[in-house]
């Protein structure tokens, strides 16, 4: 096991050569896309009745989404980028290629740990899931009016399908307690908002609450230093100014950190992983009939995020 651990703190030890760093990065994400695929493959092909069910089955969308993204990760992180000029190849040193694909998994986590996990009861989580769609069909109705301002046959029937999920969230008492900030929030015309609501108690009374995505680690992590985890993640995925600095003076070689938005990634793709599993019945014992003891010790501690 003693191997194991240090095969899982490879990717941060800073003693070792930079490419066995990357290298190390590779190999816990091939291991974790094996055990990852093997549970999209066996509910696909075992619980196909249970995927009837829309949450079921959007839960396991976000798995599949999230695993071939990290999967394009991993490709880039491999094979990394390479120009061609004059007939020549030149080999692009990018330690922030990446990032974007890393930040997609993280926030898709965030969204389902928000939506599938967090609330407190089934009346909470439908309120959830239908602030989620209003904003996800909100979306539809910003570019679905033609060029005299006329609103068109889908942005009418996205309308009619808002309103609807609104009135579902203030049938419920939740819905009630709280209608001030849901109407407001939810309401036709109202721009969407990036991140997800959560339901608390304060003085004894329910309340609601945003959660932006460079907030939500502290539900998922106990990591003080993902704060500017997810601004640097967020530096690299936008034309931010000091970003694009920091791309322009990146050391010209590998200096150990380019495989480390591959390993950011394993960790959410595997945080994920697990929480979808708790979805599933008997989900917990899909790992340990396939896999080994050390694998499912990789799988739990890259899931929590290691310090450095």
């Amino acid at each position: 096991m003693q191997e194991v651990a240090a095969l899982v703190a490879a990717p941060l030890n800073e003693e070792l050569r930079p490419e066995e760093r990357t290298e190390s990065c590779l190999v816990l994400s091939d291991l974790m896309v094996r055990m990852v695929t093997h549970v999209i493959c066996h509910v696909i092909v075992d619980y196909e009745a249970q995927l009837q069910e829309e949450r079921l089955s959007v839960a396991n969308a976000f798995l599949q989404r999230v695993t071939s993204t990290h999967l394009c990760n991993h490709k880039l992180t491999r094979e990394g980028i390479t120009f061609e000029y004059n007939g020549q190849a030149f080999d692009l040193h990018e330690e922030y290629k990446t990032m974007t694909l890393t930040r997609s998994v993280y926030e898709h986590l965030v969204m389902f740990y928000f939506l599938f996990a967090h609330p407190k009861s089934a009346e909470e989580r439908s309120v959830v899931w239908n602030y989620w769609k209003i904003n996800s069909k909100k979306n539809l109705l910003d570019y679905a009016a033609d060029d005299n301002g006329t609103a068109t046959d889908e942005q009418r029937q996205a309308e009619a399908e808002i309103e609807a999920l609104r009135q579902e969230i203030f049938a419920t008492e939740t819905g009630r307690i709280c209608k001030r900030r849901l109407d407001e929030w939810t309401r036709i015309g109202k721009p969407t908002q990036n991140g997800c609501i959560e339901f608390y108690r304060e003085n004894g009374k329910l309340e609601v609450r945003r959660v932006s995505y460079n907030q939500a680690w502290k539900y998922l992590f106990d990591k003080e230093g993902m704060t500017l985890l997810y601004r640097h993640l967020s530096m690299h995925c936008h034309p931010i100014y000091n970003g694009l600095l920091q791309y322009q003076t990146q050391a010209e070689s590998d200096e150990g950190y380019d495989g480390m938005p591959l390993y950011l990634s394993c960790c959410f793709l595997t945080h994920l992983c697990k929480l979808f599993l708790r979805l599933i019945p008997g989900g917990n014992k899909m790992l340990r009939q396939a896999f080994s003891e050390q694998e499912r010790y990789v799988f739990n501690t890259l899931s929590q995020l290691p310090d450095e």
